[in-house]
């Protein structure tokens, strides 16, 4: 007994060695004069509701070769405090690099191991301060390590191998914090006077699995490539052992001109200090003691835009996870804390500031249904949804809702995505389908499912997006539920307009997840009406004959590409969940949209 007593005092004091030493106040002064911020490290009533949690944080405040990044360790010690003093993370459970310490490997490795301590369910915090290289028309950047030079900034820590990490795990969310711009007067590789970085293309090989090289002479790969190839073993991997695609949301501080760094009138980290602001109640705008991310966001953004920041654009992506409950500090506003430079322009458009890129996903479990369709209870089945057959599939995550105008637009500007060419689009015009016929105004709402889309560029939105086209088969898992009980994906029920857009209840689309009564058992909207949806296997009449019964992704080749689900064109028995048909990826359809999965 005593020598447990002992053996536990030990590790007690083992534990106390290697804590950091937190900062007893972080509070922003600010210059010429404004009074301080208020102190984010202040102590917080202790909730423990995070002890499965686990984190990695990292932090860089001197650089060789590029300006300092004044208060990073400062603001990260504030998060330390506040992960373990308020959530309850054990010392254990939180990684934190600081200055030297950071490098490639070290962050590689030490996310690897929060990875694999974080809890079945909980969440895993990555927070990175320092400087970050992000450009305009990139998705994601690369977080700077200690030494690395303004000529050669790429060589830091690719955001995206960070998140293809820990976007999969046991754990059920990732809140991911990237606070850095590149330092003023620092370009990016291919701008004028600084040359490219020189890129690896090694030969393009065959599907993972398939041991099939690239055809002599095709020449190397594109990084667009490697990457595709890489995310799709890490997921493949990822779902071999079991791991599931987590609820994410990525904060940044923006890009290009849009990137700000500091407080308004202060040195400090401007976008980790207003996050942990936001999680002591600052964000809280609606009053119900929770701070949702996109309530983070807009607080994030009023108080950049504010004064000379006017031209700030910090993004979240992913989905409107809830950051903190129990949070009812109130924090400051601009007026408060007297900014300097001119007042906030109330008339200034909402697209001129923070953009919450909502990426909302609804995760579909691993498991065994009955695919096609079962001709002794559905008298409607055709001969390619012939035979039913058990499949097994991995689990994955699909889009709560059809992607719209607004989030292909956004594809566009960010030049993931060629424009839509309305000129090609197979239109009906309520006698025959017409290419290049006039499509209505009312099928251009933001909020509309985008139409007339060919099936590259649906997958080349995904893959923008850091996702894919669904299979055939996890389309119609979410479409009729785990035990495949469902004639359609509200269940028996004929249709009506309270659950899709059909011909009988108007002549366009409408904006998506408007018949809330017409989701499937996951809370996937519109998998019946509104617009039919690519997805990603080719097309072939007798696939179904032959079924492969683990993850089946359908012929290696063909002339067509399915498409699933009906649309407001369509009658009942084309709604229904095993309803398939195929057509030509090269041209866009005025009935056909899509949605991505993960």
């Amino acid at each position: 007994m005593a020598a447990r007593v002992i053996a536990g005092l030990v590790a007690v004091a083992a534990a106390l060695a290697c804590a950091p030493t937190l900062p007893r106040s972080v509070r922003p002064q600010g210059q010429s004069g404004a009074q301080a911020w208020p102190d984010v490290a202040a102590p917080l009533p202790a909730r423990h509701d995070g002890r499965r949690d686990a984190a990695l944080i990292v932090s860089v405040e001197d650089y060789a070769f590029m300006a300092d990044r004044p208060g990073a360790h400062a603001v990260a010690g504030a998060w330390y405090r506040y992960l373990h003093e308020v959530r309850g993370l054990r010392a254990r459970q939180i990684r934190w690099l600081r200055g030297s310490e950071v490098s490639v490997k070290a962050v590689q490795e030490a996310l690897s191991t929060m990875h694999w301590r974080v809890g079945r369910d909980a969440t895993l915090w990555l927070v990175f301060v320092g400087h970050a290289g992000n450009r305009p028309g990139a998705a994601l950047g690369t977080l700077l390590t200690p030494g690395v030079t303004t000529r050669d900034w790429t060589a830091g820590v690719p955001v995206e191998s960070l998140l293809r990490t820990a976007g999969h795990g046991l754990h059920r969310e990732l809140i991911a914090v990237f606070d850095g711009c590149l330092p003023e007067g620092t370009g990016a590789p291919g701008a004028a006077g600084l040359p490219a970085p020189a890129l690896p293309s090694p030969p393009l090989r065959g599907p993972p699995g398939s041991g099939a090289a690239a055809a002599p002479g095709s020449g190397p790969a594109s990084l667009g490539d490697i990457m595709a190839q890489t995310r799709q073993r890490v997921a493949e991997d990822m779902a071999r052992r079991g791991l599931e695609p987590a609820d994410t949301v990525v904060f940044t501080s923006g890009v290009g001109a849009g990137c700000r760094a500091t407080l308004p009138g202060a040195d400090a980290p401007a976008l980790s200090y207003l996050l942990l602001g936001a999680l002591r109640g600052w964000a809280d705008a609606d009053g119900d003691g929770r701070v949702r991310a996109a309530e983070a966001l807009a607080y994030v953004d009023m108080v950049l835009r504010t004064g000379s920041q006017g031209a700030a654009r910090p993004q979240a992506r992913g989905s409107d996870l809830t950051l903190a409950r129990d949070a009812r500090e109130r924090g400051p506003v601009p007026a408060s804390v007297r900014l300097p430079g001119p007042p906030v322009d109330d008339a200034a458009p909402a697209e001129s500031g923070g953009v919450f890129v909502d990426d909302r996903m609804n995760k579909i479990d691993r498991g065994r249904f009955t695919m096609g369709c079962r001709a002794r209870r559905d008298l409607a089945c055709e001969a390619d949804e012939k035979p039913a057959h058990a499949v097994w599939l991995d689990s994955f995550a699909l889009d709560v809702h059809e992607v719209t105008w607004k989030d292909y637009e956004a594809c566009v500007r960010g030049g993931g995505c060629s424009k839509v060419a309305l000129s090609r689009c197979e239109v009906w015009t309520g006698e025959a389908f017409v290419r290049g016929a006039p499509l209505a105004a009312e099928f251009l709402g933001e909020d509309h499912p985008v139409v007339c889309a060919t099936w590259e560029q649906a997958a080349a939105y995904c893959a923008w997006k850091r996702k894919r086209l669904p299979t055939e088969a996890e389309w119609e898992r979410a479409a009729r539920g785990a035990e495949a009980r469902a004639e359609y994906p509200w269940g028996d029920a004929p249709p009506s307009c309270e659950r899709a857009q059909t011909h009988e209840c108007g002549s366009t689309t409408a904006p998506v997840g408007q018949r809330p009564a017409g989701a499937s058992p996951e809370g996937i909207h519109d998998l019946g009406g509104n617009a039919s949806e690519w997805v990603a296997d080719w097309y072939a009449k007798q696939t179904y004959r032959r079924p492969f019964k683990r993850n089946p992704r359908g012929p290696d080749r063909g002339e067509v590409k399915v498409v699933r689900g009906g649309s407001y064109y369509d009658g009942p028995g084309f709604l229904r969940a095993s309803y398939r048909y195929g057509l030509s990826p090269q041209w866009g359809y005025g009935t056909v949209g899509f949605r991505c999965a993960r």
